[in-house]
């Protein structure tokens, strides 16, 4: 995002409004290379958990996908004690898994069994399935609760603040490092012009915002974003290398929302997880390279493994029916699949609930259709806040709204 006048003063709703960085400040770079991160990866459209996660064990997966069955999967054996296999082209992450850096969580997701995309997303962002009253987004109200000051702590890696992101506390929202400067011509006048007619109002909600943008815009262009891993250029290898850049910055970056769009796969799903020629790869196999070069971004930069400080989950608003349709895709269902990647997490796992496969019988669905939510997202969202950003449970209620938060109900992402 390039920032003109006119939109650093509209910044002052979009960074928050007016519990900024004190007036003319600008926060250190230094921060202990311990402090950690939480990166959320929302995978748009609703991911369809069976073909990137096989249940290569359970003769009913076959039957309902005589045309999209997947065959040669990866098989993950190790920790699981069914027979599940990743994607074939997800081979990164299978490396991942067996380094024990990457964990798959099947049958999570929503307890809303809403198929609307927009509805289904909106609850999963604001950690508040069916409830349309709650207006802000999860994140944000961690940042709240932890007191935050500082905007850099949550950034949306996209033009406007994701949803779980968006809300009181500060928080910053850019598409890319380079693009998130003020342009045109005399930059610099222009910035101390602004901070000069903007000085002496610590009370006015557009000087605050004002303040608080151009103190953003100071730190994240002061971020080193050379490295020697090669990315893939699609949209989530740019973003995810911009978030490694910050990271290892460490500029004070708590929380981090990222998405990727394009899983809305009604017909032609293996194609479109997989290798679609001209149009470059398909969404499994941008999500396999682009999370393999964060890792290796991340593992031992300068001598820090920042990979074990970041723990990143990825996420889908729900999953897919369990039969193909017609036009060799399939379309919205109900429980899904998420990935936790780093964070010192217990990976080279398959985690079920009480390790239990319900199975895929008509009987055995949801509504006679789809895959069981038999974790709930926020349950492995509160996991995420406790085990690696080490919030207390007993803080955790202004952050999931009307539910109970039980370690004992966490799905064990560390073991």
């Amino acid at each position: 995002m390039k920032l003109t006048r006119r939109e650093i003063i509209k910044a002052g709703g979009v960074f928050a409004t007016a519990y900024f960085l004190p007036r003319g400040a600008r926060r250190a770079l230094a921060g202990p290379a311990t402090e950690k991160v939480l990166v959320a990866i929302f995978l748009r459209g609703g991911a369809d958990p069976l073909n990137l996660v096989v249940p290569a064990f359970d003769a009913d997966y076959y039957l309902a996908r005589p045309n999209i069955k997947v065959v040669g999967e990866l098989d993950l054996g190790g920790g699981d004690t069914h027979g599940f296999g990743f994607f074939p082209l997800c081979t990164n992450m299978k490396q991942m898994y067996d380094a024990e850096e990457l964990l798959a969580i099947h049958l999570a997701g929503s307890t809303d069994p809403s198929r609307s995309h927009f509805d289904a997303q909106d609850f999963m962002e604001k950690a508040a399935p069916g409830d349309k009253g709650v207006t802000n987004g999860w994140l944000n109200r961690y940042l709240g609760v932890i007191n935050n000051a500082d905007p850099i702590a949550g950034l949306s890696i996209s033009d406007a603040p994701q949803l779980a992101l968006r809300g009181s506390a500060p928080n910053v929202a850019f598409s890319a490092i380079s693009e998130f400067l003020i342009q045109g011509q005399f930059a610099t006048e222009r910035q101390a012009a602004l901070q000069s007619y903007y000085a002496g109002g610590a009370s006015d909600t557009i000087g605050a915002g004002v303040d608080a943008a151009l103190s953003a815009v100071d730190i994240i262009q002061s971020v080193n974003t050379s490295t020697g891993v090669t990315y893939p250029s699609n949209k989530l290898g740019k973003a995810l290398k911009d978030v490694a850049a910050i990271i290892k910055a460490e500029v004070g970056v708590k929380v981090v929302a990222v998405d990727l769009g394009g899983w809305d796969h009604h017909s032609n799903l293996n194609t479109q997880l997989g290798d679609i020629g001209e149009d470059g790869d398909g969404k499994a196999v941008e999500l396999d390279t682009s999370l393999r070069a964060f890792r290796d971004d991340l593992y031992n930069s300068g001598g820090t493994n920042y990979l074990n400080h970041t723990l990143s989950l990825c996420m889908t608003e729900f999953g897919r029916r369990v039969a193909e349709n017609g036009g060799a895709g399939t379309d919205h269902g109900h429980g899904g699949v998420m990935f936790a990647i780093g964070g010192g997490i217990s990976g080279g796992r398959l985690v079920l609930k009480n390790d239990n496969w319900p199975g895929l019988k008509t009987g055995d669905l949801f509504n006679g259709e789809d895959l069981q939510v038999t974790t709930d997202f926020r349950n492995v969202f509160a996991e995420a806040l406790f085990a690696h950003l080490g919030m207390n449970i007993s803080a955790m209620e202004p952050v999931f709204p009307d539910f109970s938060i039980k370690q004992s109900n966490f799905p064990g992402l560390y073991g």
